[in-house]
């Protein structure tokens, strides 16, 4: 307890001691308004831009239901099931929306990677900068230091001086506008912001590399999905240049959608490739077929068959539908593992030509395309040395062994089917004692037939929806609420100025009255000692 007074009855005495300076702190605090002051005074007036946009879901390339005349059952009976259309992954879209090319494209759009201020000034200057400094694509492309530039215009005569780190002060002078310079660096353009240019202007320009800016937009730029359960996503940055953020977050918007845009265009002509080439083939089948069944009518006099043999199609009509839906079917099959095994389609998304569980998800052909569609959308916002996509191939290598088991099985169990279906069907036969052999030759080609108009109708249905993606200019991003500026500033702000006088007051009389009790301590331990 004595111990606990001490301390107390110490405590007190500082006190005590720090208050019989109260002038000193009085004045502190009245020098301490002048900083807090000009802080409010010359800190520009900051605002939050925001914005709000709708990941809108994208359906598959050839997505839904088709029939195919007799063989309309055909989507319901096969089980491999397809990539599911309609999911979006929000955490994928943010990665886009944050990635370096996007925020270097609309920085170099924008020009936000220039700064243009007046000599002796803080401000950045945008909409009302007199000039403006712009590069080649070469040079915005390779450029890899900051160039500073001082402008001088007066009487139609314009002098300009270009520094780097790795470039010695060059000065240029020029008559009119625009100007062009040539540095080692690379190549520049100075020219009139508008049509109207006062006769004097004095201007310091920072031009910074694409890339660098991203950098710092990435950081100052907060995109975050609005829920867990939606597909809505905020956006939102600072700027004391109210139409800077604004036009920054429109302009990252309209990028992002002309990118998703030109993604899925690219992917629907590739479909659009392969379904042409096999509907060719299934063309010149067809055909075939039917010049097949042309001579066969006119080799054996058939002129009138399908009147002749109604009384047994009606009684094997049944069998007859079942094996062309099986057929088909298999033919699809082949095609899928055709396609699967080429080397060339190794990482191209496997066409989903059937869809007979829709929106069905955990196949191995499901997770494949995922996978795939997941690579694609990396390589396009990173590139191929990206650790993701290292990681994304050697998944799609492991899954495309079971792909094609899963394809394989598929094929062993139609092929059982169709044997079933052909044992019934040969008993039947059998009790057709009666039944010419022409006939029953007839009713195979024409089962041929109608097979290869099945798939050809498939296909067809399939190529003209992947067109209509060719057409349609629907936004991925649908812009709920356009980047807006909200109505309170965030800066300047009047509590980190009274923090600030709070802190100046307190700080500086303790730590002078501390430093000099110290001096004059040591002062008369120096005294003592030389006495």
């Amino acid at each position: 307890m004595e111990i606990k007074d001490n301390e107390t009855i110490g405590l007190k005495s500082i006190i005590a001691g720090y208050l019989l300076h109260w002038k000193l702190f009085l004045g502190v605090f009245i020098f301490s308004i002048i900083p807090a002051v000009l802080y409010l005074v010359l800190y520009p007036r900051t605002y939050e831009i925001a914005a709000r946009i709708q990941i809108q879901e994208d359906k598959n390339l050839g997505g839904g239901s088709f029939g195919l005349g007799e063989a309309a059952g055909l989507m319901k009976s096969f089980g491999l099931g397809s990539v599911s259309g309609g999911v979006v992954n929000i955490e994928d879209e943010l990665m886009a929306l944050t990635s370096n090319k996007m925020l270097r494209e609309m920085a170099l759009r924008l020009g936000v990677n220039v700064d243009y201020k007046k000599p002796f000034s803080f401000y950045r200057m945008y909409e009302e900068t007199p000039l403006v400094m712009t590069a080649d694509s070469v040079t915005n492309a390779r450029l890899a230091e900051e160039v500073t530039f001082e402008v001088s215009m007066k009487n139609n005569e314009i002098h300009v001086s270009a520094k780097s780190i790795n470039m010695k002060k060059k000065n240029f002078t020029f008559a009119s506008l625009p100007a062009k310079l040539e540095l080692p660096v690379g190549n520049f353009t100075l020219d009139k912001a508008g049509m109207e240019t006062p006769a004097s202007v004095r201007l310091n320009i920072t031009y910074r590399p694409a890339g660098w800016m991203a950098e710092v937009l990435e950081e100052e730029f907060t995109i975050e999905e609005n829920s867990k359960t939606s597909n809505v996503i905020e956006l939102s940055c600072t700027d004391y240049e109210k139409l800077r953020g604004t036009e920054m977050l429109d302009t990252l918007i309209a990028i992002y959608n002309r990118e998703a845009e030109d993604y899925k265009k690219e992917e629907a002509r590739k479909a659009l490739v392969f379904f042409d080439g096999r509907i060719g083939n299934l063309v010149t089948e067809l055909a075939e077929v039917e010049n097949q069944i042309e001579a066969y009518k006119s080799k054996y006099q058939l002129m009138d068959l399908e009147h002749d043999v109604q009384f047994y199609v009606e009684q094997m009509q049944e069998l007859q539908l079942k094996l062309i839906e099986s057929s088909a079917q298999a033919d699809v099959i082949d095609m899928m593992d055709a396609f699967v095994k080429d080397p060339a389609n190794k990482y191209n998304l496997v066409p989903v030509l059937l869809n007979a569980q829709e929106g069905e998800k955990g196949s191995a052909l499901t997770t494949y395309n995922e996978i795939l569609l997941e690579r694609a959308r990396v390589i396009q916002n990173s590139s191929m040395s990206n650790p993701l996509v290292t990681t994304l191939t050697k998944q799609a290598d492991e899954l495309r062994g079971s792909v094609v088991e899963t394809i394989g099985n598929a094929r062993k169990a139609i092929q059982a089917t169709i044997a079933e279906i052909k044992a019934k069907e040969k008993q039947i036969y059998d009790k057709m004692t009666g039944y010419p052999v022409a006939e029953r030759q007839y009713v195979e080609l024409k089962r041929q037939q109608e097979i290869i108009q099945g798939v050809y109708l498939l296909l067809l249905q399939k190529r003209e929806e992947t067109a209509l993606i060719l057409g349609n200019n629907r936004d991925k991003a649908k812009i709920i609420d356009p980047a807006y500026v909200k109505s309170q500033p965030i800066g300047p702000r009047k509590l980190y100025a009274a923090i600030g006088m709070l802190a100046l007051t307190l700080v500086v009389p303790v730590c002078y009255l501390f430093v000099r009790k110290q001096s004059v301590q040591l002062w008369e331990e120096y005294k003592r000692q030389r006495g």
